[in-house]
C-alpha cells in the first residue's frame, strides 16, 4: 500500500456534513468520509488530537482551526501590526476561489491558502 494519492480525486468537493449558506465566509480542509472504506481514505481526513492520542477525523471542528491558523500566520508574518479588517482582507485576497466565481454559499470567499496568505 503506497502513500501516493489518486490525482483524479477532487478533495474540494463539499463533504457530506458541510454547512452552507450566506453565513459561510471561507472554506477549509475538514476531512470527508467519501473515500471510506476504500483505499487511502485517510488522505481525505484530518489527523488530529483525540483523547489518549491521535485519530483521523472529519467535521467542521476540523476546518475551523485551519482558518484560525491561517489568520495567526498572517498576523505573525506582518509583525503583529494588523487590524482584524486587514487580516480579513488578506484572507480574502489569498483564498482559492472555488465554486461559483466570487462569494458563494458553498465555499464563501474560497478555500484558505496559507502559502498565498503569508507571501
Amino acid at each position: 500500500m503506497g502513500w501516493g494519492f489518486d490525482p483524479t480525486v477532487d478533495l474540494d468537493t463539499s463533504a457530506c456534513y458541510t454547512n452552507y449558506g450566506s453565513a459561510i465566509d471561507y472554506s477549509a480542509p475538514g476531512g470527508n468520509f467519501a473515500l471510506y472504506p476504500g483505499s487511502q481514505w485517510w488522505l481525505d481526513m484530518v489527523f488530529s488530537t483525540f483523547p489518549d492520542g491521535w485519530a483521523w477525523m472529519a467535521g467542521t471542528s476540523m476546518a475551523t482551526p485551519h482558518v484560525s491558523g491561517v489568520a495567526a500566520l498572517i498576523i505573525e508574518a506582518n509583525g503583529h501590526r494588523l487590524t482584524p479588517s486587514q487580516v480579513e482582507s488578506i484572507l480574502r485576497q489569498s483564498a482559492d476561489d472555488l465554486g461559483k466565481h466570487g462569494r458563494d454559499e458553498w465555499y464563501g470567499r474560497g478555500r484558505v491558502n496559507a502559502a498565498q496568505a503569508v507571501q
